[in-house]
């Protein structure tokens, strides 16, 4: 149905003046026009929102501090069998506690437990810990004339201490070994010198007098290449004879 036109003068003029009135005075443009409201402005961000191409910055972090670590030798070990806050310790089921007599002449740092060891429910056990034994025997001592501790009481799943864990696991093995108090310190394997010793000084050629390092002021300690690397290069037990040699030299 179409709209009638209208014919009377008056009406078309007012009609005219209406459309004046709201601001059309064009009847056609070549471009198309939205007469019924014309669309915002696009904003352009660099204009409205200076600081939109710069990334906000993020909150300070805020590190927790660090518990004291427990002030005597018992406690020191139950807290890394069971504490979440030993690095890369894993479950506590599976830690396993040093072994020995505290207060020993000499105290021996490990690296972790061996494959196999959780089962056994001991440090170095397997081929290893035979190895380590006859190291032991070969120098006049065995398991209970010393004091052996894991620089990590549990195994990681790749068999390696990471290095962000190796700093930690250093400052909490000086302090066991503080509370430990032996004469002398024998370091096996590179992970385990690292952490202690920041360096690793397994491979040196000759470590006897003048190159025995200090774990702490006052604590000597040699580091020797791990019994689990020795099964697999036994042309490396002579240096690490001198290495046994130098750690029990003066000793009473």
């Amino acid at each position: 149905m179409q709209m009638p036109v209208p014919t009377d003068p008056r009406l078309v003029a007012a009609a005219l003046r209406w459309w004046d009135d709201m601001g059309v005075d064009t009847l056609v443009e070549d471009a198309p026009q939205p007469w019924l409201g014309r669309a915002a402005k696009a904003v352009d961000p660099q204009i409205s929102e200076p600081h939109a191409g710069v990334a906000a910055s993020p909150p300070p972090v805020v590190e927790t501090p660090l518990a004291p670590l427990p002030q005597s030798l018992e406690a020191l070990v139950d807290w890394l069998m069971q504490d979440a806050a030993v690095p890369e310790a894993g479950p506590a089921d599976r830690r396993l506690r040093p072994f020995g007599t505290p207060g020993a002449a000499i105290a021996i740092v490990t690296d972790m437990p061996e494959q196999g060891d959780a089962e056994a429910a001991m440090l170095l056990s397997g081929d290893a810990g035979q190895l380590f034994d006859r190291m032991l025997a070969a120098i006049g001592l065995d398991r209970s004339s010393v004091y052996c501790l894991p620089l990590c009481p549990g195994r990681p799943a790749t068999g390696r201490l990471s290095p962000s864990a190796l700093t930690r696991l250093g400052e909490i093995a000086r302090h066991h070994l503080a509370l430990a108090a032996p004469q002398r310190v024998w370091v096996l394997g590179q992970a385990t010198s690292q952490a202690l010793l920041g360096e690793d000084a397994t491979t040196s050629s000759d470590k006897m007098g003048a190159d025995i390092k200090q774990v702490a002021e006052g604590l000597p300690c040699i580091a020797s290449l791990h019994p689990r690397l020795l099964l697999q290069t036994p042309q490396r037990k002579a240096a690490v004879w001198k290495d046994m040699q130098a750690l029990i030299g003066g000793l009473a």
